[in-house]
């Protein structure tokens, strides 16, 4: 009995040195995961503050790189390469897309940058017009009865209108609205794609006037008429909004909204896009939201002469004679929520305009000026070989010249 208490005694004193040692282990083994753990969380937080800083690095190259961009100025001007292209005399020559059109009485066709012929339509005309709206471009003659239609890569077909053809406008989707002539009522045609009636309606000096503009929506599905209506005296111009899709279906001839201004003449309006107009008047700019029905998105007074106009999808420019003494000429930019965006000033007559990687393009046959909406001239300069249409391409320094003989790829910095 003794020797099994003793025994027992013994075991006893053998697992409590055995519990001690287990204790031992997981305070080392414990001591080791808080260790590894804390190791883990400071590799996380290192591998945060990396990606944070990475982040940060990138952000602030990429503003160093824009304010650098935006701030540059071009000094010199590059001949990159140069193609021998000859221009008729007379010839209307036109950006279209990363191409241009030569147009003339005799016909009109597409070019591309090295000289290249991408399509070609014979006709006879005295007096071409021509309408051009993203990758569709339409031509007919002036009180003629064929509205011809291109996009960049074909002749699409043509439409007889069977009336005098005075206005037209051509949809960036394939439809084309015109204004043609009759003898008691001037009708507004909006055809399809293939050409085929889609919807008319007439108008009389009696009802909303005589249409000074129309415009068609990218989609095809919104038209815009501005009409000028006389009466004892007074006169009055009324913008209306046509819808030519399901929408409008229930309405008299499409119509969805009406705006009238009084003593006021509009004999510009734009859309850009699908759901965005604008409309310029000899007193006010009027901005237009809606894809359905466009209602008034505001309107700005003007007090000046507005001396010419142009808008894109993204900019509306109104142009002034300058009311300051050193420069002759000035440029209000807007967006289409009515914000001026810059007040260019500037001295050069120019004979086109286009916006480019948030840039002001002016130039003539001459002169050429580039500036930076809400930042400074970049570019302002002389070119000896002339310049019948300046094209921007998809790098932000090079352009298209197209001289009376040649095609060249130019290159500012």
């Amino acid at each position: 009995m003794k020797n099994e208490k003793d025994n027992i005694k013994q075991f006893n004193k053998k697992a409590s040195s055995n519990g001690k040692k287990n204790e031992k282990k997981d305070a080392v083994l414990s001591d080791f995961n808080r260790k590894r753990a804390n190791h883990e969380v400071s590799k996380l937080m290192w591998i945060a503050i990396g990606i944070v800083a990475f982040i940060l690095i990138t952000v602030g190259a990429f503003i160093a790189a824009r304010v650098f961009f935006i701030n540059k100025e071009y000094t010199t001007v590059t001949e990159v390469s140069s193609t021998e292209f000859y221009i008729s005399t007379g010839s209307t020559v036109k950006r279209f897309g990363n191409n241009f059109i030569v147009c003339n009485g005799d016909g009109i066709k597409c070019i591309n940058y090295k000289g290249e012929q991408i399509w070609n339509e014979a006709f006879q005309m005295q007096k071409p017009l021509i309408d051009i709206s993203g990758s569709m471009v339409a031509v007919a003659d002036y009180n003629g009865g064929t509205i011809y239609m291109m996009d960049e890569k074909n002749v699409i077909g043509k439409i007889d209108t069977g009336m005098p053809i005075r206005k037209f406008k051509a949809a960036d989707s394939g439809y084309i609205m015109a204004v043609l002539d009759n003898t008691d009522n001037t009708p507004i045609y909006v055809y399809n794609t293939l050409g085929e009636e889609m919807i008319y309606f007439n108008t009389t000096m009696k009802g909303f006037g005589y249409p000074l503009e129309i415009a068609i929506s990218d989609n095809g599905v919104l038209g815009a008429v501005s009409y000028l209506n006389v009466d004892k005296g007074s006169f009055a111009t009324t913008v209306g909004f046509y819808n030519f899709g399901k929408v409008g279906l229930n309405s008299q001839d499409s119509l969805m909204a009406s705006n009238k201004y009084q003593s006021a003449l509009v004999p510009e309006v734009q859309f850009a896009g699908s759901d965005k107009a604008v409309a310029v008047a000899d007193n006010r700019l009027m901005f237009f939201k809606g894809d359905q029905m466009p209602q008034s998105n505001g309107d700005i007074l003007l007090s000046e002469k507005i001396r010419s106009f142009y808008s894109d999808d993204n900019y509306v420019v109104l142009f002034f004679d300058s009311e300051k003494s050193d420069h002759k000429y000035r440029a209000d930019i807007y967006d289409y929520e009515g914000k001026l965006k810059d007040k260019v000033y500037f001295d050069i007559e120019h004979t086109d305009v286009f916006f480019d990687n948030n840039r002001m393009v002016l130039y003539n046959s001459e002169e050429v000026l580039i500036h930076m909406i809400g930042g400074k001239d970049k570019f302002l300069g002389t070119f000896e070989d002339g310049i019948l249409v300046l094209i921007p391409t998809s790098s932000s320094k090079r352009f298209i010249q197209v001289t009376p003989d040649r095609i060249k790829t130019i290159e500012f910095d």
